[in-house]
């Protein structure tokens, strides 16, 4: 006897790629990039060397608005992922 189409299980793997999107946003949330940034000299030339810089403040700008962030290590991330609820502060 011969199966339709729909009713194979191959026909539910597209079904995967959603679940695995929405799952990544459950555990991480939506991408942010990086806004702007305050930072203090660490050491000469510090201008064209980013290792020597002390980043005291950090924007990020994505779906749920700016979020700004105090490091405490001093580095600040290009792209950071965040929760609705991160985006209100």
């Amino acid at each position: 006897m011969k199966t339709t189409r729909l009713s194979g299980p191959s026909f539910f793997l597209w079904i995967v790629v959603p679940i695995l999107m929405i799952g990544i946003y459950q555990l991480y949330g939506l991408p942010h990039v990086i806004w702007s940034y305050e930072w203090r000299p660490t050491g000469p030339n510090s201008y064209a060397d980013f290792s020597k810089r002390h980043y005291t403040r950090c924007t990020y700008l994505g779906p749920y608005g700016a979020i700004t962030e105090y490091p405490t290590d001093g580095t600040c991330d290009w792209l950071r992922f965040a929760h609705k609820a991160e985006g209100k502060r």
